[in-house]
């Protein structure tokens, strides 16, 4: 009986080892899903035209296009006025709620 205990030892280790992988992979989250640090959160755009402007707050901040999951606009928490712009359609507005994660703007503009 002793035999079967220490030849399965290795097999143990190993299985164990797996197992604690799994666990840590596991709390792994999607880049859509990543939380910020304290106070701030962050906004990612899907818009048509993508060379839109964001304004913010009344702030330009930039062509849509430029805020990716890789690099998304930081902003604090709280309300805020959103705003996309281009010269050919109709300006896109609304108030939006940011948290601590990131928000993922889709519009579509309305040309003129």
């Amino acid at each position: 009986m002793k035999r079967s205990i220490v030849r399965s030892g290795p097999f143990l280790s190993l299985a164990v080892m797996l197992l604690a992988g799994a666990v840590l992979l596991g709390g792994c989250y999607p880049k859509s899903q990543v939380y910020g640090v304290g106070n701030d959160g962050g906004l990612i755009f899907n818009v048509n035209p993508p060379e839109a402007e964001v304004f913010l707050d009344g702030v330009g901040q930039g062509a849509a296009s430029l805020f990716t999951e890789e690099r998304y606009l930081k902003v604090s928490a709280g309300k805020h006025v959103l705003e996309l712009r281009h010269a050919d359609y109709e300006t896109y507005s609304r108030e939006i709620f940011v948290s601590n994660s990131l928000l993922r703007i889709d519009a579509g503009l309305i040309k003129r």
